[in-house]
Order: C-alpha cells, then structure tokens, then sequence
C-alpha cells in the first residue's frame, strides 16, 4: 500500500510532506494524550458522560489510535522501513478510524450538548474522513500508489483534526461568538488543515513550465 518516492517522479514534490505530518503527528499524540486520554483513564471526565461512557471510551481509543497508527504508516510509507507491516498497519488504522468516525454520528444522535449546530461540523468531519480514507483504500486496492498515497495524508491530516476538535472544546478561539464559537472553531480547525494540505500536494501543479 505504498511506493518508492525515489522512483515515481510525480511524487517528489510532496516528498517532504510526510516528514512535516509524522513530526506534527508525534507533538498532537502527546496533546491528546494529556488533555482526552488521561482524564479518561483515571476517571475524572466519567461523570459527564454517565450515560454514554462505553461509547465515549471506544470513540477516544479509535481517535487515539488513528494518529497512532496513521503516524506509523505514514513513517513507514516515508522511510521503506519495516514496509511489510505497512498493509497491517494501514488496515488497522482504517479499521479503527472508522470506528471512530462511526461513533461520532452515534455519539451526536443519543447524546448531543449545546450547541447543537456542533453537530453538524463533526458529523461533516466524520463523514469526509470516511469518503477521504475510502478513497485511498480504493486506490491501494487497484495498486494506483501514488493517488493512494495522497489520500491518505489527507486523511490523516484529518484524523490530526481530532485534536483541533478537542482544543475547540477547551479553549475559546472565538469569544465574540458566545457559545457558537465552538462550532466556528471546529469547522476551521479540521478545514483549514484540509486546505493545507491540498496546496502542499498540489504545489508543484502550478510551477512555471520549462521554456
């Protein structure tokens, strides 16, 4: 589920993506750790979700293990390192990610907070990254390495998201907005990223032709 960036030309231009996505992935893992993982471990945020905690606790490890695993498999599709884990890996972090992604859609039906226009950002974050993850498992499937190599960092740049969703709900980016301002931040926090991302891996497309 991968390829040589040394041999297939149309990849040299997103060559160093990866590296600056596997630095961000390792700093976010530890952000999510700290700030999700922790208090759910120790039990602290439990009475806040008395009703659903089975389902917030699966939810979490799948985001977790989303940058865990996207992480590893972007490393390991970067450096050819350990490359015949790279199927296992990148399975299990579909597999997990889905998961996830799945629970979001439950988690807002049966147990929604104000704002309720939150929803509608996170059902719509989940949703792409279910259409951005299939894609590239699409294209490993019909061996177009390159197309899938680059739908797969836009889906981890979206599994990175889980923590830009989880600083929305911790810090007010947007005071003026009042209770709104969590939804704000969520759309930019998983958008911009996005958007980043496809310029980086479309750069090269817009450079000047040789005369």
């Amino acid at each position: 589920m991968g390829t040589d960036l040394h041999s297939d030309p149309t990849s040299r231009s997103s060559a160093s993506l990866p590296g600056v996505l596997f630095l961000l992935a390792t700093l976010s893992t530890l952000v999510v750790i700290w700030t999700t993982v922790l208090p759910m471990i120790d039990g602290e945020a439990w009475p806040r979700h008395a009703g659903h905690l089975r389902l917030i606790l699966t939810h979490v490890t799948g985001g977790l293990s989303m940058i865990v695993l996207g992480a590893a498999a972007l490393f390991i599709g970067w450096t050819r390192r350990l490359f015949r884990w790279h199927r296992w890996v990148g399975r299990a972090y579909l597999i997990l990610g889905s998961m996830a992604a799945i629970l979001v859609f439950v988690l807002g039906a049966i147990a929604p907070h104000d704002p309720r226009s939150l929803y509608i950002a996170t059902d719509t974050l989940a949703l792409v990254w279910l259409a951005v993850a299939g894609m590239g498992w699409r294209a490993a499937r019909n061996r177009r390495f390159a197309s899938h190599r680059e739908w797969m960092m836009r889906s981890y740049v979206l599994s990175w998201t889980f923590v830009g969703c989880r600083l929305a709900t911790m810090i007010d980016f947007y005071p003026w907005l009042g209770i709104e301002g969590v939804t704000a931040a969520v759309w930019v926090n998983w958008i911009v990223p996005l958007m980043v991302c496809e310029v980086a891996l479309r750069w090269r497309d817009g450079s000047r032709l040789p005369a």
